[in-house]
């Protein structure tokens, strides 16, 4: 496992290479909007990413920069940390992030492939070409109480489970990912999903996620 600092002090944030996945870690305690030392850290972690090498890329983060129907953020109406994704969802669409991971929460959930806020991808199980956003996940089952859901399911959510467990991801080679969550009472399989995709794909233009280009005559 290769860990690189990326020539900013490490504080919490870090970026590592693990087989076919390059994860950027980021210290969701100290200031992450744009224009902050942080917000640099982030883009180039995640411009730094040789997806010849590690196809598949992962954000983490303990507090939930994304989304969340946790009783919590319910409350606030917000279903994130305050400024999370508004500061982050640009680089995540960007730089094509695959999955996006945090803590804090402790229960379990994930969201459709999610861009502004809204589905891009009406699968539930099984993705396939190219996803056009972000799957997020909240995995924070890893001790402690639970954490109680808020009434409200949003639309982008879609599983939700109030127990410990643990996530296991497999990428079989460029273009084939499994994730898969388990309940750490028994390790059984209780949320799945498969991504299937050709190389072009990771390189291939989503909404909002290429520079705009214009024809020269």
């Amino acid at each position: 496992m290769l860990i690189h600092k990326l020539n900013f002090p490490s504080l919490y944030r870090y970026s590592t290479d693990y087989g076919m996945f390059h994860f950027c870690i980021a210290d969701s305690e100290h200031d992450w909007r744009e224009g902050t030392e942080q917000y640099r850290f982030i883009e180039k972690c995640l411009a730094s990413v040789d997806r010849q090498k590690q196809p598949w890329l992962i954000f983490v983060a303990h507090r939930v920069l994304g989304y969340s129907s946790d009783y919590w953020y319910g409350q606030e109406g917000s279903f994130e940390e305050p400024m999370g994704r508004e500061s982050l969802q640009k680089l995540w669409q960007k730089y094509k992030v695959d999955i996006a991971f945090y803590g804090h929460v402790h229960n379990y959930e994930r969201t459709c492939p999610i861009y502004q806020s809204k589905c891009v991808n009406t699968e539930k199980s099984h993705y396939s070409g190219i996803v056009n956003g972000t799957i997020h996940v909240v995995v924070g089952g890893a001790g402690s109480h639970l954490s109680e859901f808020s009434q409200v399911k949003p639309n982008w959510s879609l599983y939700r489970d109030y127990d410990w467990g643990f996530v296991k991801m497999t990428a079989f080679n460029h273009s084939s990912l499994l994730f898969e969550y388990k309940k750490s009472r028994d390790g059984n399989v209780y949320d799945t999903f498969t991504i299937s995709r050709d190389y072009k794909d990771v390189l291939a233009c989503v909404h909002d996620g290429c520079e705009a280009s214009t024809l020269a005559s």
